[in-house]
């Protein structure tokens, strides 16, 4: 039998940006499209989420969560391909 860390989809950990998934927004449509952040675990079928615009934190089941799309700019990865900044706007 696994333990709940090796069923619970890539992507899903603390500190990750996450979205309700498809079944998700099935099983409980008034979350609709809402975006969030993990800060815990709740059971070990679950995750602790505070979604943005929410003062509460909710445990959402980790099967009605996925990884949420990440702006290229907010990506470890894009920002060393772009190398340094610049301190001052070129002319």
């Amino acid at each position: 039998m696994k333990n709940a860390d090796e069923m619970t989809p890539p992507g899903l950990f603390r500190g990750a940006r996450v979205r309700m998934s498809r079944l998700g927004r099935e099983r409980h449509p008034r979350y609709g499209d809402r975006e969030g952040i993990i800060v815990g675990r709740g059971s070990p079928s679950s995750w602790r989420v505070k979604f943005d615009e929410r003062t509460t934190v909710q445990a959402i089941h980790r099967d009605y969560l996925e990884p949420a799309a990440q702006p290229v700019a907010a990506s470890p990865q894009a920002a060393a391909r772009r190398g340094p900044q610049r301190a001052t706007p070129r002319p």
